[in-house]
């Protein structure tokens, strides 16, 4: 009984914070993290509807409508679906329009240029991100976005991939080291795009080594295997 008591309580509690919650407030978090939940258990797809929802019930939220613009993006890279591209496109655009005073705005120029770059809007998605870097230039996302942008809107151009590099290398400096896998694969691509093995070998150590989530673990060991078998490595 001592036991269940607690419980009890905690179970109140929970039912009056939900009786009392606005609405729009209550809905937005809970399909929010009902989203997160189906990321991480289920599809994008599936997770995309839970966001639009949330950000349906709070359209002034900076966090609820970036991650449902995000969810649009991660579902066309996954499908290859310009369609979704194209909605996460106009969507992005009309909210900057009515949120140009948002202190959050540079997290939807990530979503933007996201859109734009899968598009084939390569000029458009590069001031795109430009932007968003401009507004928060430490922020590890969009800096990656950039590195990746730049790395890729000319890749037979070594000058545009080398412009990428002091990039992802901030990004690693803004987190110190710490859960920097994504830019170190990012970079390591950079260099192996300018035939520089050993360093790109490195940087896929490097990323490897901090148990990166699977999906970047088997794109990871792929490119290393990649360079180690392309003769131009000694490792």
């Amino acid at each position: 009984m001592k036991v269940l008591k607690p419980i009890i309580a905690l179970a109140v509690i929970v039912a009056i914070a939900y009786f009392v919650t606005p609405a729009d407030l209550r809905d937005g978090w809970l399909y929010y993290m009902y989203g997160r939940m189906l990321e991480v258990t289920s599809t994008p797809a599936k997770a995309l509807e839970a966001y639009k929802t949330s950000a349906e019930a709070m359209p002034d939220n900076i966090r609820f409508n970036r991650t449902s613009v995000s969810a649009l993006n991660d579902v066309a890279e996954e499908t290859d679906g310009q369609a979704h591209y194209r909605t996460a496109e106009e969507y992005a655009e009309e909210w900057i329009d009515e949120h140009s005073d948002n202190s959050g705005l540079w997290q939807m120029y990530v979503e933007y240029a996201r859109a734009l770059w899968g598009r084939g809007s390569k000029s458009a998605a590069k001031r795109a991100i430009d932007r968003a870097v401009s507004l928060m230039p430490t922020d590890y996302i969009a800096l990656i976005y950039q590195g990746i942008i730049y790395r890729d809107i000319r890749p037979e151009n070594r000058d545009a991939v080398y412009r990428a590099v002091p990039i992802f290398e901030q990004a690693i400096q803004i987190r110190r080291q710490t859960r920097t896998y994504w830019a170190h694969y990012e970079l390591a691509k950079a260099y192996w795009m300018i035939d520089d093995e050993e360093r790109a070998l490195n940087e896929l150590n490097h990323a490897i080594s901090q148990f990166p989530p699977r999906w970047l673990r088997i794109k990871a060991e792929r490119l290393k295997h990649e360079i180690q078998s392309s003769g131009r490595s000694e490792r």
